[in-house]
């Protein structure tokens, strides 16, 4: 599949969404959601081996895991937990390279920042203006490369460091 039929296949994938959310489409728009997200976290915008696709989603998991060990309470085995996934995770990084852990970093908050979108609207349908608002926000969402998150994470930490 050409890069122009995955745009293709992302964009219809959205535009069903954000129309079942409206109330406008048939269908379970939290089923919608989720292949909203897969066809955005599937479009990376480069070819990947499958060899690669598969670390780069091993290393989401991991991420994720870690992500949700992380997090304040939970006593000491917990703790070792996050440790033994935080090495697991060293482990596939060096074995795969920085090049697909970036990637899989940039896959796990693509899905985060969609999720949050698509929260906005689940208990109440969408106005016309909503859909056009998140459909442009799919569509800036979607394109953008790690180079740029880190940018927009390092501002942000800046930011709340001069704050704070």
């Amino acid at each position: 599949m050409s890069e122009h039929e995955d745009a293709s296949a992302a964009e219809a994938a959205l535009r069903k969404a954000v129309e079942q959310l409206s109330g406008d489409g048939p269908g379970d728009g939290g089923k919608a959601v989720q292949e909203a997200v897969q066809a955005l976290s599937d479009g990376s915008g480069q070819a990947w081996t499958p060899e690669q696709e598969t670390q780069i989603r091993a290393m989401v998991e991991q991420i994720r895991k870690l992500q949700d060990l992380n997090r304040p309470g939970g006593g000491w085995w917990r703790q070792r937990r996050e440790w033994r996934a935080r090495e697991r995770l060293v482990d596939m990084m060096m074995a795969s390279g920085p090049e697909l852990l970036n990637q899989a970093e940039l896959r796990n908050w693509k899905s985060h920042a969609m999720v949050e979108l698509f929260l906005k609207f689940m208990d109440s349908p969408m106005k016309q203006d909503d859909m056009v608002e998140t459909l442009a926000r799919i569509e800036a969402l979607h394109a953008v490369t790690y180079e740029e998150y880190q940018q927009a994470k390092k501002a942000l930490a800046e930011k709340k460091a001069a704050a704070g």
